[in-house]
């Protein structure tokens, strides 16, 4: 205790930079050590035929958080995506239909599904300033009700000086309704159409007296980790919110048509923590344009999409620890 006591500032300064190393370096092993199979194709029976006579795509997954449903969207292109969705019907999943009444449209992009534990249901719409739309999903009908834009997350921002466009991506609320992530996202534009897409950081809003707010101060401390030069989007959480998959994918690359794209793992061990260093899961790999992680509610199961084909299909890999 005296030697303590007597320690210069030098000497507890370095005791706090090892332990904050440590401290880092067992989060990252945390999800280093995470174990994850080969992929598997996810099978939807029953799934309509798009126009070229082949089963309509499937793309950004989201797992309801009883289990019972997935959602998805499909994509006649790229700046035109709808929202379905399947059931889970003895022991496989049974395409239901798109999801309605009058959500999908011909010139907007719909997708990118995401749903809390009492049915609060987020979703990607274009065709909307704030780009997110909110609602209520009912398990009966499968329909939603009480649609609206989402009102408290920023509103896209055009620089014609700069040919710029910043907008919203990558909806995800955590299983308790209390934080919504999403991607804030730049792209380059060419006149008045949107060219490729230069930036992209994960942000989230915290629930406070029922109202979502942003703490840029609160959010750079937690994802201090996640968020690089590089293009980070697509976040989903675990159940319990210790636990963030998310698609990183390489600026450089897509600067020169290359596309680079990884499923990343980052884990705490409290809330109130950041993220540890991200780690990618090597069995998914970095080709075919690997996207869209969604944790299965008991955390076994990662689902994504990849090109398989000249479509994007659904895959997932399971955890074996």
């Amino acid at each position: 205790m005296k030697n303590f006591i007597n320690c210069n500032s030098k000497t507890i300064l370095i005791w706090i930079i090892t332990a904050c190393f440590i401290f880092d370096v067992s989060q990252s092993a945390l999800a280093a050590s995470a174990i994850f199979s080969k992929p598997y194709p996810v099978q939807i029976k029953g799934l309509p035929l798009g126009v070229d006579n082949t089963p309509i795509s499937t793309e950004e997954p989201f797992i309801s958080r009883d289990g019972r449903f997935l959602f998805f969207n499909t994509a006649a292109s790229e700046n035109n995506k709808d929202l379905h969705f399947a059931e889970f019907i003895q022991n496989q999943w049974v395409y239901r239909g798109p999801i309605g009444p009058d959500v999908n449209t011909a010139k907007y992009v719909e997708g990118n599904p995401t749903m809390d534990r009492r049915n609060k249901f987020l979703y990607i719409d274009t065709a909307v300033d704030r780009m997110v739309r909110s609602a209520k999903f009912s398990s009966e009908t499968g329909q939603l009700s009480d649609i609206k834009e989402f009102q408290t997350i920023p509103n896209r921002q055009i620089d014609l000086v700069y040919q710029k466009f910043q907008g919203n991506m990558g909806v995800e609320i955590s299983a308790d309704g209390k934080t919504i992530y999403f991607s804030r996202a730049v792209w380059e534009m060419r006149g008045m159409e949107l060219g490729r897409m230069v930036g992209s950081d994960i942000l989230f809003l915290t629930k406070k007296n029922g109202t979502y707010l942003f703490d840029k101060i609160w959010v750079k401390n937690i994802m201090q980790n996640i968020n690089t030069t590089d293009l980070e989007y697509a976040a989903s959480i675990s159940a319990d919110g210790l636990e963030l998959f998310f698609t990183r994918m390489e600026l450089e690359g897509l600067k020169k048509g290359k596309i680079s794209s990884r499923i990343m793992h980052a884990v705490r061990t409290s809330l109130s923590e950041p993220f540890g260093h991200p780690v990618m899961i090597q069995t998914i790999g970095s080709s075919n344009f690997v996207e869209g992680p969604a944790i299965s509610p008991d955390g076994k199961e990662l689902y994504y999409h990849k090109y398989n084909g000249r479509k994007f299909r659904i895959f997932k890999v399971r955890r074996y620890n």
